[in-house]
């Protein structure tokens, strides 16, 4: 029951309390009044009595006699007509009833001495009898008032005994009740002030989230600002370098493993990290796959080096997920204050800086910030928010370069290579722009409408009769890890009638080293469906041979570091691909001289600026013979 309630429930019962008390009072002073009126109807018969005895021998005077019975008969009449519905209900429950009985008695005795003083005055009794009719009247007055008392009394007990008893009651249920409210509002002001410990402990949790990441248990970004002030403050102490610390390839265990052991990951390589720190300085978690550390050094950079060199070290050694051993490395940025910068903003935007062109230079590597990297910096940001809307403005442009077969040298597919157009005087490289599409995660859209549009292209020509044309489309590793690439690409190939084998997927080599189960179940997937896999830049990587036996490629495509001139690697993967029963591309063929070679070799295919250079769809001829052609540069 709500306070609220039991607060109406005592309302109630005190409204109930004061109103028997007051009908009590009441009812107390109506026996009072009972008693008055006996004790002046006592008086009255004292008085006809000294009526009677005044005259014992003479008449007394009828007038005087009369004034004195209606006197004693006013009083029973007051007495019958005082009780209420309700005293006459308790007189009748107590056996009181008697009161009014006596009474209704003494109005009819003094009816009767009224009647015998009319007889008397009309001559119809004698004095005498009048004398004795009012001594038996006066005897009876007398009588009854004294029988009167009693019920008076009992009435006036009970009246009392009930007000008590109800009183007492009342009492108790009044304190009970009040007990049970103060308890009531006792638990209210407890849960009151265990609300309000709650709320502060929140508070200070609150103020503990805000500045801890709830991953790692690290103090999280907004923690880091206030550390950074914090040293710079101290910084006539002790100078200190900012690190900016991202995970190579932990997009791959996350896609491949999911969120939770991801985390776990993290977990582990936060604990690591801040172990390697000790008290050198702090560890941040900064988000997603990012950490920030602050470390604190004496004069020489050596000890940053150190450091920098011992988080590679830790992150690099393996963790293990699902019973397996999972490898990871950090690409780090580091920033020094006040060399670098001296303010915080500054000095973790140079350290990511760093740390971006660490990753650019292969990884797995710690640099220092550069005056120069700023520019890298501010143009790669640049970029990227202008590639963001590339597609809409209609930026984005595919060219494409004939793959000639070398028997007959008839096109036997192209290529689409994708070019940026950011304005008049602006074509952005697509060495610069590629990698920056993948960092950002752009490169899922991208590489998506590069495919549907080379498909939608290459749809065109088979229609106008190039029947048998394939299309080459390069594929971004971030394309291959993600596990629906497969379902997107039957989906475009039944959009525009495609036949899966006229579909080439190029991929480079340095990608098929991955041991990552979504790519190499990508790359099944894509087999079993009919594209044809071809393994792009080989000779560049690090695969073997028996590595190759296992990787459902159809074709390699020697890199055009090897073409240019003659190369006994060229010749070696030729010999390789013919050994694995697979068909060779040579790209870059810019010569007579490297054409010529190719072919005593067998080849199969080759493209590069000797055939054409990448032209767009509309100014390319996909039914030119390319035989004995002098370079088209």
């Amino acid at each position: 029951m709500t306070i609220n309630k039991q607060l109406s429930i005592l309302m109630l019962l005190i409204s109930l309390f004061s109103i028997i008390v007051v009908a009590c009072a009441f009812k107390i002073s109506d026996a009072a009044r009972f008693h008055q009126l006996n004790s002046q109807h006592f008086n009255y018969i004292i008085e006809l009595n000294e009526l009677i005895a005044r005259y014992p021998n003479a008449l007394p005077e009828t007038e005087a006699l009369k004034a004195v019975v209606i006197k004693i008969q006013d009083q029973p009449e007051a007495c019958v007509a005082l009780p209420s519905s309700v005293d006459r209900f308790l007189m009748r429950m107590i056996n009181a009833e008697s009161i009014i009985t006596i009474c209704k008695k003494d109005i009819k005795i003094a009816d009767d001495l009224l009647e015998s003083i009319k007889l008397f005055e009309l001559g119809l009794i004698t004095p005498s009898a009048m004398k004795i009719d009012l001594n038996i009247g006066n005897k009876k007055f007398r009588s009854n008032s004294i029988e009167f008392i009693g019920p008076v009394d009992k009435l006036s007990y009970f009246i009392v005994k009930v007000s008590t008893m109800t009183t007492v009651i009342l009492s108790i249920v009044l304190f009970l009740m009040a007990l049970t409210i103060a308890q009531a509002i006792l638990k209210v002001v407890k849960r009151m002030q265990e609300t309000k410990d709650k709320l502060v402990i929140s508070e200070e949790k609150n103020k503990q989230l805000a500045h801890t990441d709830s991953l790692t248990g690290l103090p999280n970004r907004n923690a880091l600002d206030k550390q950074i002030n914090k040293n710079i403050l101290m910084s006539s102490i002790e100078k200190f370098a900012v690190f900016f610390i991202d995970l190579d390839r932990f997009k791959d265990v996350n896609d491949t493993r999911g969120h939770a052991q991801g985390d776990k990951l993290l977990n582990i390589i936060a604990n690591r990290l801040d172990k390697a720190m000790g008290d050198n300085g702090y560890v941040f978690r900064f988000g997603g796959d990012e950490f920030v550390a602050i470390v604190n050094f004496s004069t020489v950079q050596h000890d940053v080096e150190k450091m920098a060199s011992q988080f590679i070290k830790t992150i690099a050694e393996p963790v293990l997920l699902e019973n397996t051993d999972v490898y990871v490395t950090a690409s780090l940025g580091i920033s020094i204050y006040p060399s670098n910068a001296d303010d915080a903003e500054s000095l973790v935007k140079y350290a990511d800086t760093a740390m971006y062109e660490a990753k650019k230079e292969g990884k797995n590597q710690y640099l220092f910030y550069q005056d120069a990297f700023s520019q890298e910096y501010t143009r790669r940001l640049s970029y990227e928010s202008q590639l963001r809307c590339a597609i809409e403005k209609d930026q984005l442009h595919i060219v494409y370069q004939p793959i000639v077969n070398l028997n007959n040298f008839a096109t036997q597919g192209t290529e689409a290579l994708l070019r940026w157009q950011l304005n008049e005087e602006t074509m952005v490289s697509p060495d610069i722009f590629i990698p920056i599409a993948e960092y950002s995660g752009q490169i899922i859209e991208i590489g998506e409408w590069v495919l549907r549009n080379a498909c939608q292209q290459n749809k065109l020509w088979r229609e106008s009769g190039a029947s048998k044309l394939n299309i080459a489309v390069n594929v971004s590793p971030y394309q291959l890890f993600n596990p629906h690439f497969p379902q997107l690409v039957q989906k475009i190939l039944v959009e525009f009638d495609i036949p899966p084998h006229c579909l080439d997927l190029e991929i480079t080599e340095s990608m098929t080293v991955s041991d990552n189960a979504v790519f190499l179940r990508t790359l099944n997937e894509l087999s079993e469906m009919g594209v044809r896999l071809l393994m792009d830049d080989f000779g560049t990587g690090y695969s073997c041979l028996s590595y190759l036996r296992q990787l459902p490629f159809d074709v390699l495509k020697i890199d055009k570091s090897f073409v240019s001139d003659y190369d006994t690697i060229a010749s070696t993967i030729i010999a390789m691909g013919k050994q694995l029963d697979m068909k060779i591309i040579a790209e870059g063929v810019e010569t007579q001289n490297s054409l010529d070679t190719l072919t005593q070799q067998q080849c199969d295919f080759a493209q590069g600026y000797f055939f054409q250079r990448p032209i767009s769809a509309e100014q390319l001829d996909v039914f030119k013979i390319y035989n004995n052609l002098k370079s088209t540069q």
